[in-house]
Order: structure tokens, then C-alpha cells, then sequence
């Protein structure tokens, strides 16, 4: 799996709180590093805010 993909699927698991074990977290972190991490995080929680700011929208009707 590539470098981006073990990012993508720490920080998805990191958010739902479904990370299993903290043995298993570190192991994950450890094989990413930080930094993409990091980014990845801020994408994702970006992401988040955009796609809740739209569908805010859209109920609105504005």
C-alpha cells in the first residue's frame, strides 16, 4: 500500500475513533510519519467544513 493510502486510512480511522489498539496507532503513525499526517488531516477536516457549509446551503435554499 502506498505512503498516501496508510495517511488516508490512519486519519479516517482516526476520526471515527476506531483506531483499535494504541499499539496498533503507533505502528501506523511510525510507518506514515508525521507529516503527512498532518496534511492529510487538515484536507480531510477541510473537506469536512466545505461539504457542511454546502449542505448548510442546500437546506437553506440560499
Amino acid at each position: 500500500m502506498s505512503n498516501l493510502m496508510r495517511a488516508v486510512r490512519a486519519v479516517l480511522w482516526s476520526f471515527i475513533g476506531l483506531g483499535g489498539r494504541r499499539a496498533d496507532a503507533d505502528k501506523r503513525t511510525a510507518q506514515v510519519g508525521i507529516l503527512p499526517l498532518i496534511g492529510v488531516a487538515l484536507f480531510v477536516v477541510l473537506l469536512l467544513v466545505v461539504g457542511l457549509i454546502t449542505l448548510a446551503r442546500f437546506v437553506a435554499g440560499t
